[in-house]
């Protein structure tokens, strides 16, 4: 596997490093590095798992009628201390956007067992962009929902990354449709839509024109 982590990619850190100011953009790169050259020396590349894949599994719980996300998250937070200072955070904010803005309150929500994957191939950068584990939902027969959650703290995601994200689910999603695309920001309680955010089919060039930019930066780190 090439060693370069930028070529092979979750969506959401894409969008964060397309979007996080330039401290904080090599702050990220540079870490990812060291953690490459520790695989390459022999070790492993793990930071120890995803921080937020716990809270997205009790989202899917709380969505599906499984279990109240206020009293799950306050069970993670007993688990680990870890996650006592963003949890509530991200809680809150999913919780008003599930009321408020994506008008799921009181309907029966049925969560579609096979979580979404897939994966976008920048053919001309070599890049793979992945995305995983979007919660798929089904409201009553009336309509589905694809959501994938953009957790940053900073930088937050602004309406063009919204639409380079709903872009980029659509070309990976295949067999979906891409109306059903939702791309979520909890802690700014925001949410990108088709219907909200139209796209202006200037976000192949813009994916593309960032993701190169991105892949430079990080060969010129590495040679530094």
């Amino acid at each position: 596997m090439n060693p370069l982590s930028v070529l092979d990619i979750p969506l959401r850190k894409a969008l964060q490093l397309f979007y996080a100011r330039r401290a904080l953009r090599r702050s990220i790169l540079k870490d990812d590095i060291r953690l490459d050259r520790k695989k390459e020396a022999g070790g492993t590349r793990s930071r120890g798992g995803d921080f937020y894949l716990p809270f997205w599994s009790d989202v899917k719980k709380h969505i599906s009628g499984d279990g109240e996300l206020a009293d799950l998250t306050t069970d993670r937070i007993a688990s680990n201390e870890n996650y006592k200072r963003l949890y509530p955070l991200l809680k809150e904010g999913v919780l008003e956007l599930l009321s408020a803005k994506l008008r799921w309150s009181n309907e029966p929500v049925e969560i579609i067992p096979q979580s979404v994957h897939g994966i976008l191939r920048i053919e001309n950068l070599g890049g793979t962009v992945r995305i995983r584990d979007a919660l798929h939902a089904r409201v009553r027969e009336k309509y589905t929902r694809v959501v994938y959650p953009y957790f940053s703290e900073e930088p937050a995601l602004p309406e063009e990354g919204g639409r380079l994200g709903l872009w980029a689910m659509q070309q990976a999603l295949e067999g979906l449709d891409p109306n059903d695309m939702r791309i979520i920001d909890p802690l700014r309680r925001t949410f990108f839509s088709p219907e909200t955010t139209s796209l202006q089919g200037t976000e192949e060039a813009i994916f593309n024109d960032k993701y190169r930019s991105l892949i430079d930066e990080w060969e010129r780190l590495r040679l530094e």
